[in-house]
């Protein structure tokens, strides 16, 4: 009877250890590839190149802890890189996002459709991707004035940017809302006048 015992904790074992080398495969070939929004629903970037649809992988980079920001975002919450394959990535900061989520869950959401509006088109300029992305969530019915209000407070936080937001906080929502207003416009105006 022990060697049956022996017999059957070896296969348990082994049967044990394909599970584990089975999930970590599946892990490291399959990253997560859904983002969850403010509203508890899980979504994913989809977009399509050459008539291939595909789904944009996403990485979460760091480990979350305060100080353990990840280098490669260069301070950002998330930006996107291609793969190998010229595929474009959605990689998120675990800290930065961490603290979004903890004080302003919608401005997450708008991160995320700015990055999969770079990862659509990537030519399109950052202004181009925040409008983009206010335009999804509107159409999506998740923009209000209230949330609208919260997005421009935390643009508008930000003092210095790079040239290609414009500069600054307020003059990247500035524009992002010029943008928004014109394509607004141009959906409303009449066809051919």
């Amino acid at each position: 009877m022990t060697s049956f015992f022996t017999f059957s904790r070896a296969c348990a074992a082994h049967t044990s250890l394909r599970w584990l080398l089975l999930a970590l495969a599946v892990a490291v070939f399959h990253p997560a590839r859904a983002f969850e929004r403010s509203d508890g629903l899980t979504v994913q970037c989809e977009i399509e190149r050459n008539g291939e649809r595909r789904v944009v992988s996403e990485q979460w980079l760091g480990h979350g802890e305060s100080g353990d920001r990840h280098p490669a975002l260069g301070g950002a919450a998330a930006v996107v890189r291609p793969d190998a394959e010229g595929w474009p990535v959605i990689y998120f900061d675990h800290v930065t996002v961490k603290g979004i989520r903890a004080k302003d869950p919608h401005m997450l959401d708008f991160i995320f459709y700015h990055e999969c509006a770079h990862a659509t088109d990537p030519a399109l300029s950052e202004i181009d991707a925040n409008c983009e992305a206010y335009l999804h969530l509107d159409r999506l019915g998740l923009m209000n004035e209230a949330l609208e209000r919260a997005l421009a407070h935390t643009h508008r936080k930000m003092m210095r940017l790079p040239s290609r937001y414009g500069g600054s906080g307020a003059a990247f929502w500035d524009k992002t809302m010029a943008c928004v207003s014109e394509r607004r416009a141009a959906v409303l105006a009449p066809a051919g006048g």
